[in-house]
């Protein structure tokens, strides 16, 4: 019989992957669940008893499904975000909860950037058009010189910092914890949120999901922005009122918008996946083959460190550690 009990619910995460070769190594039993999207309650309630170990996507956590995890030690997220999970409940039960911090910043920067292209070219369009056998150009605007501003100055949007001043363009950006140095270096310019959302030619979100930000892109900061300016959100749904931005986009208060992530995933049935002058990706940013590989990596030595009664490398509730 196996010490441990793995479960696998991250898309990243094939199931020939060698990572889980380790796990078998030091005696674990490895079931696959992957699949594109996330588990809901109900379906994690059912999947987590007899389960030692998580390494999961961004499926939910809530305080039922940590009632009925009986045995659980730890929640190894393949990624940076843990929105989805009740760390109190968490806590209480004694689960620790690890991400993967700095594996996949620059992914996610990278695609940012190159929704920013794809906004201003309209790249997505033209392919199409081409495709359809239809040699019909539209004009887009220079991304070159113009100005980008980023909420949330951390590793993602130092990241977009760099690019930005790489295209010549003004950086603005606003982060409560602000890196004096890194700003220096980069010719990143201090301004308060509502002045960044009013300055910016591209606005991109690069905040963590939290009652501070939830919605922090409202109707009336939408309203705010330039009407020839592009929001990009890349970080996660709730960051934007989503029904504030479909009407933004309807009635042209802004030029478009590309998203990476929804307030709910999958958006099917959302309106906004009806605006042509919007573009969309299924929450794939930080999925780049080496990000991956290194967040598979981080996960699966989380989850060896805890079965083998080591601290994890990353721990986001780390008053579990006390008791």
């Amino acid at each position: 019989m196996a010490a441990h009990r793995v479960l696998v619910t991250s898309w990243a995460v094939e199931e020939s992957h060698p990572e889980l070769d380790r796990l078998r190594a030091i005696g674990c039993e490895v079931e696959n669940k992957r699949r594109p999207s996330h588990h809901g309650e109900a379906e994690m309630t059912a999947l987590i008893p007899g389960v030692d170990a998580v390494i999961a996507a961004s499926d939910v956590y809530s305080a039922p499904v940590f009632e009925a995890a009986d045995r659980l030690k730890i929640i190894a997220r393949v990624g940076v975000g843990y929105d989805a999970i009740d760390l109190k409940a968490a806590t209480a039960r004694g689960v620790i909860v690890s991400t993967t911090p700095g594996a996949n910043h620059e992914a996610v920067a990278d695609l940012a950037f190159g929704l920013i292209l794809a906004l201003a070219r309209y790249i997505p369009l033209h392919d199409r058009l081409v495709r359809a056998g239809t040699w019909e150009r539209h004009t887009g605007i220079d991304v070159n010189g113009k100005t980008l501003g980023i909420l949330g100055l951390g590793k993602i949007g130092k990241g977009m910092a760099r690019r930005g001043r790489g295209f010549s363009m003004r950086v603005v950006a606003h982060d409560p914890f602000w890196d004096d140095e890194f700003a220096r270096a980069n010719q990143v310019e201090r301004l308060p949120l509502d002045e960044v959302v009013r300055t910016a030619d591209f606005l991109t979100l690069h905040l963590p999901a939290s009652p501070d930000t939830y919605r922090v892109m409202n109707e009336a900061r939408l309203r705010a922005m330039k009407p020839t300016a592009f929001l990009i959100n890349t970080a996660r749904g709730t960051l934007i009122d989503e029904p504030a931005l479909d009407r933004a986009l309807r009635e042209k208060w802004i030029a478009g918008a590309a998203l990476d992530v929804f307030d709910k995933e999958p958006p099917w049935g959302s309106a906004i996946l009806e605006r042509e002058n919007a573009i969309f990706s299924p929450h794939v940013a930080g999925f780049s083959q080496q990000a991956n590989e290194q967040m598979i990596h981080l996960a699966v030595e989380n989850v060896i460190n805890v079965l083998t009664g080591q601290p994890p490398l990353d721990c986001v509730n780390p008053d579990v550690l006390k008791k």
